[in-house]
């Protein structure tokens, strides 16, 4: 604290974000008193130089087009995957399931056990209300394939 300044105050006072009172606080006792005059010209000299210096390591740290290009493609394949999960292991107890029971059947099971879940259709299960599916399916599976295809189906679903 330098005469009754925060260095909060300080660093506010030289980023604009005082109220109008709070500016003409500070600047009305720096006309008067050159020691925080020179505080305030030291960190405004050292302020400015952040400012130019991060602008320099920002312009030197630009990705080209071609890096923007295989980042943005890798963020889409892994925004992709859990999608593609999901799918994979649909399509797995559908063809577990169909060996039992029939591919029409099947897909009718997994179809229904998705709309007895939160996901409410099979486009919209996702790992979230991944469980709940599959114990709906799991129920399904008891009824149509026994105990024992019940077991293959709830091992094919799981993580």
């Amino acid at each position: 604290m330098m005469h009754g300044f925060t260095d909060q105050e300080w660093e506010s006072y030289l980023e604009g974000q005082l109220t109008t009172e709070e500016q003409d606080r500070i600047e009305a006792h720096m006309l008067g008193c050159w020691s925080c005059w020179d505080r305030y010209d030291q960190m405004n000299l050292t302020t400015d130089q952040l400012h130019e210096a991060g602008a320099a390591v920002r312009h030197s740290l630009q990705p080209s087009e071609r890096q923007l290009q295989f980042a943005f493609r890798h963020v889409m394949q892994q925004l992709r995957a859990p999608a593609e999960q999901i799918q994979q292991r649909l399509d797995r107890l559908e063809t577990v399931m169909a060996k039992m029971c029939g591919t029409r059947t099947a897909a009718q099971a997994l179809q229904h056990a998705a709309k007895g879940s939160p996901a409410q259709s099979l486009e919209l299960v996702t790992s979230d209300n991944w469980e709940p599916f599959l114990a709906n399916l799991t129920s399904l599976a008891i009824v149509m394939c026994g105990e024992t295809g019940a077991h293959l189906v709830r091992r094919n679903g799981q993580f």
